[in-house]
């Protein structure tokens, strides 16, 4: 079973783009639009979950917000959570990484260095 990616987002674009770049990578990528639809989402797929991306500037709820109720339902998670957002400002990035988020990706990408970012978030991360 090919491992699962989760886009959170609200902008299709950005949903049609990556999932490309992501499937070129053998990845299975799931497009949600609102964070009750991420919740679902990985609730179906929580054994091939590898990987969300959340953007932080959402309609109903921001990405930070969204991080902190993810973790706080999934504590034993075994999933990485990465921001995915056209945000640079470093307040929002030290905000991100406060929240124990795995990585920060700015959009726009170049899809070498975005295929590169998500292979690294992908390795099994050493025990010790």
């Amino acid at each position: 079973m090919a491992k699962v990616v989760i886009i959170l987002d609200d902008t299709e674009e950005i949903h049609l783009v990556t999932k490309k770049v992501l499937e070129s990578l053998e990845l299975k990528v799931i497009c949600c639009y609102n964070a009750d639809d991420l919740v679902t989402q990985i609730l179906a797929n929580i054994h091939d979950l590898a990987l969300v991306l959340l953007d932080i500037y959402m309609p109903d709820k921001n990405g930070f917000t969204v991080m902190q109720q993810v973790k706080d339902r999934f504590q034993k998670r075994k999933f990485k959570i990465v921001f995915f957002t056209s945000i640079k400002e470093k307040k929002y990035i030290l905000q991100g990484m406060s929240l124990k988020a795995d990585g920060y990706i700015i959009k726009p990408f170049k899809v070498d260095e975005f295929k590169e970012k998500i292979q690294q978030l992908l390795k099994p991360t050493p025990l010790f």
